[in-house]
């Protein structure tokens, strides 16, 4: 009798220690599901047109030199109306180290940038190359193909 309470206890045990090992398991998976996981497509330029280039010529509007992203804001003149450009560039790291700074682009600067335009049409691009007013060109650092 002794042996059979023994072996009750004992598989007894084991149930206990297998749901433990599952409930454990269980809230790993669900804390993990809840850490931040990189954010693959936001590094992606697979929303821009690799395949093309394109200049436009304008005046800065708005240059915001932030992470996780830097834009610069250019008005266009297109059939006679102005357009606004919304291109993206790296991060403040990436442009730092390149020498670019707050002041790299003044508010009305005669710019030309170079772009891999948007792919769903949209009046932005990805931004490769500028020639500044003092005719200095600028990479972004992004290779262009």
């Amino acid at each position: 009798m002794v042996a059979y309470n023994l072996k009750k206890s004992q598989t007894r045990m084991r149930r206990m220690a297998a749901v433990a090992i599952i409930a454990m398991a269980s809230v790993a998976t669900a804390v993990a599901g809840l850490a931040p996981v990189p954010a693959l497509a936001h590094h992606s330029f697979a929303g821009f047109d690799k395949s093309r280039k394109v200049t436009v010529k304008g005046v800065v509007k708005q240059w915001q030199f932030t992470n996780p992203h830097s834009w610069l804001q250019v008005v266009v003149q297109e059939s006679g109306r102005d357009v606004e450009y919304s291109i993206e560039g790296p991060s403040v790291n990436t442009l730092a180290r390149r020498g670019w700074g707050r002041s790299t682009f003044k508010v009305g600067d005669q710019v030309s940038v170079t772009i891999y335009p948007s792919i769903s049409g949209q009046k932005s691009g990805a931004f490769l190359t500028a020639t500044l007013p003092n005719g200095k060109s600028i990479s972004s650092g992004i290779t262009p193909n």
